[in-house]
């Protein structure tokens, strides 16, 4: 993917040795790469120092560990020195081996020795209480202080395969095998899932963070990125530090070529900046999550499980130097059943699987005559010998271009069954044979079944098919295609349109640690200060005012009369002309309706004092500061839709589409973009929708006009980056027609000042 995304004309992938310096950077590479390690508070009574020398000792690691405790002479075979000053070298890496509430003492005394990077790893020192939290400020101010690389607490350590060392407390596998894969993740026992993943995806690094009070997320995202060796990253968030930060460097690897995927827990719904207009509801921390990761082209995995699979197809298209494209993928199987499941499955996945073309059709019975159905999924087994079956099945797929990806099913053979691994070696050979030449196509080999593949299948994978990927399960397996074929567009389009916001490209070069970022809680995330405001610190414009503000910002809405009294409501009515709506105007009233406060459709000075005065005493019953009421003419019939802006305390201003209009609560469909968006990105809102083909007319209605829908939510997009004082705005209902498109109704909210408090 990287040798691709040069040809298209990129820059090229800066290198380790280019990494900038200056204040607030930290060189990790000490840590990385270390060339001596210290164990501190090594102990018969802990298992880390043993753990971590073995470690070493399994990878056939040039890195020296030292341990160092006064007490002993000698642990486990080796010297033990009483102090870091005492040791033969000075370590690149000290790792603390204490009771964590102790490490303060561990990272001065590194600090002095002039010991780069320090690794404190353990549980339970995040809910440790008052004493957890003040060993983390401690070590964290001796960290900046002196600029050193520091690790955790509470984490695991660090793998490097590359450089082919480890500072991991837990037990590196012998089987992890060396690709270009960095996997980090927040949780020990995840990166513990990595080391022990099996033999398929190969790992530059593993990187265990932890807390995260020097280096985060970001920290280590940065120098995977630098590293020629890493071509893509696995994540396991559970928090961002720095979100504005992580899309920025999301977004330098979408240009670099280099997918990340990352599965992001602790969805729930979060509490809402303002919870007052209904855009703000439907813009959940989870659906705002998942729309900034997708404009920073990173791939969303469900679990684990998903995660490995798109991870084993994403070195699969690095090894093989081949793409999934379109994604157009032909399926074949040895089972009818199996090909029934996966064509059950597939809408759940994304995955495309176009029928095969007549002329292949033609070609598979003519040499399977015995064939009684052609589909795909394909079932030729039993038509011929499998050589023969599957031969002229993958052939005649290969040869018919309609497809990107052609997948054998074969479930993995238990242990290696000798009858089970010849058949299944028989027709991955025909899937090789048949794209071995046409490298416009990728082999994948598909196990619905988990568990690990025999060696001998794997062997064959490895050297006839170059790495071809090899897959575990239906929905993982087809929606890891579908995902990487979604990143391959993500990455065609940044290379030609630029980042999605214009401020990315300078923050992502930006190399400054966690620990000294100055901006973090400012410049670097300025909407996270606006989280943590009082709810008094803002205020609810009128609907009139709303409008207007609306208005001046390119935005179609409805022209608002406003009037005192029944009377003059009857005559700013004679002036519009047609029917009218009345609205009751009152100070605080942001949701009319709920109160009985508009009234649609009126026609006839009668009736449109008769509506005026019920609604005056429908503020007055209700003890509201009645303004007076709002005179606005119908708008033509059409599609009602909610459109609106909120200001996410993480990731900024997002805009939100979505059906129902009054209807939006019952039906909850709507799509949600990262602002600001272009006219693409807007269209693309409208079909994500689960009722799109409302839009495009149905039961003999003519289609909405969509691109003045879509003009609007750009308008909305740059209101939202340009204003950030502007915290939500709720245009609901807005009536799409094949006219164009009005709000009829509008609420903005604002960013109080310090006056206005």
């Amino acid at each position: 993917m990287v040798g691709a995304a040069r040809r298209a004309g990129k820059a090229e992938t800066p290198t380790l040795a280019d990494r900038p310096s200056g204040a607030g950077a930290i060189d990790l590479r000490p840590l990385f790469a270390p060339r001596s390690i210290a164990v501190v508070g090594a102990s018969p009574r802990s298992w880390i120092a043993e753990t971590v020398r073995d470690n070493l000792r399994v990878m056939q690691s040039a890195t020296r560990c030292q341990f160092v405790n006064p007490k002993y002479e000698e642990l486990y075979g080796q010297p033990c020195y009483p102090s870091l000053d005492a040791l033969p070298e000075r370590p690149d890496v000290a790792i603390v081996a204490l009771n964590p509430l102790r490490a303060a003492s561990v990272v001065e005394a590194a600090a002095a020795a002039g010991i780069p990077a320090v690794i404190i790893p353990g549980g339970g020192v995040v809910e440790g209480g008052e004493a957890a939290a003040a060993m983390q400020a401690d070590v964290a101010r001796i960290a900046r202080e002196h600029g050193l690389a520091l690790v955790g607490p509470n984490c695991m350590g660090v793998i490097d395969l590359t450089a082919n060392a480890a500072t991991y407390i837990g037990d590196v596998s012998p089987y992890l095998p060396r690709g270009g894969v960095a996997g980090i993740a927040q949780s020990g026992s995840v990166t513990d899932a990595f080391v022990h993943s099996g033999s398929r995806v190969g790992f530059s690094r593993i990187i265990s963070s932890g807390s995260e009070v020097v280096l985060d997320i970001c920290d280590y995202l940065a120098y995977c990125l630098d590293d020629p060796e890493t071509s893509s990253v696995i994540l396991f968030v559970e928090g961002f530090k720095r979100p504005e930060r992580f899309l920025a460097l999301a977004d330098r690897a979408l240009e670099l070529g280099k997918p990340i995927m990352a599965v992001k827990v602790g969805r729930s719904l979060q509490a809402q900046v303002a919870a007052i207009a209904h855009s703000g509801s439907f813009a959940g921390e989870a659906r705002v999550t998942d729309a900034a990761l997708d404009a920073a082209g990173v791939i969303r995995c469900g679990d684990l499980d998903e995660l490995l699979e798109t991870a084993e197809l994403v070195e699969g298209v690095r090894r093989t130097g081949r793409r999934v494209g379109r994604g157009r993928t032909g399926v074949v199987t040895v089972s009818t059943g199996e090909g029934s499941l996966i064509a059950d499955q597939a809408p759940l996945t994304g995955v495309d699987l176009p029928p095969i073309p007549a002329e292949a059709r033609e070609q598979i019975l003519a040499a399977l005559p015995t064939m009684g159905y052609v589909g795909n999924p394909l079932d030729p087994w039993g038509a011929a010998d499998p050589p023969t079956a599957y031969g002229a099945s993958f052939e005649a797929m290969a040869a018919s271009g309609a497809y990107d990806v052609l997948v054998l099913v074969h479930d993995f053979p238990y242990r290696s069954a000798p009858s089970e691994v010849a058949t299944a070696n028989d027709v991955t050979y025909q899937l090789l044979a048949a794209t071995r030449d046409r490298p416009a196509i990728l082999p994948v080999y598909v196990s619905l079944t988990s568990g690990e593949p025999p060696p001998e299948t794997k062997a064959v994978l490895d050297g006839e098919g170059r790495g071809a990927p090899l897959l575990r399960g239906a929905v993982e397996a087809f929606r890891a295609i579908a995902a990487v074929a979604r990143w391959e567009a993500w990455q065609a389009r940044r290379l030609a349109n630029g980042p999605w916001r214009p401020g990315w490209p300078a923050l992502g070069a930006n190399r400054v640690s966690y620990g000294a970022d100055a901006s973090v809680g400012a410049a670097d995330a300025p909407d996270r200060s606006r989280a943590a405001a009082s709810p008094q610190s803002f205020t609810t414009l009128s609907e009139l005012e709303s409008l207007t503000l609306l208005r001046s910002a390119g935005l179609c809405v409805v022209d608002a009369v406003p009037v005192p009294d029944a009377a003059a409501a009857v005559a700013a009515a004679r002036q519009i002309g047609g029917e009218v709506a009345l609205k009751l105007d009152a100070a605080g009233l942001a949701h009319k309706s709920d109160l009985g406060g508009v009234i649609l459709g009126l026609r006839g000075d009668e009736a449109i004092h008769e509506a005026a005065t019920t609604l005056l005493d429908v503020g007055r019953r209700n003890g509201l500061a009645v303004r007076g009421l709002l005179v606005e003419p119908m708008a033509p019939p059409g599609v009602e839709l909610i459109l609106g802006m909120r200001r996410d305390p993480q990731f900024g201003p997002v805009v939100l589409v979505g059906l129902g209009g009054t209807l939006t609560e019952v039906l909850d469909d709507v799509a949600i973009r990262l602002a600001p968006l272009d006219l693409a990105a807007a269209e693309s809102m409208l079909d994500d929708l689960r009722g799109a083909r409302l839009l495009g007319g149905v039961r003999g209605r003519p289609p909405i006009d969509r691109a003045a829908v879509a003009s609007m939510l750009v308008a909305l997009g740059r209101l939202g980056a340009e204003r950030p004082d502007v915290l939500e705005v709720d245009l609901n209902p807005v009536m799409a027609s094949e006219e164009g498109a009005i709000a009829v109704d509008a609420l903005v909210v604002l960013e109080s000042s310090i006056d206005d408090r």
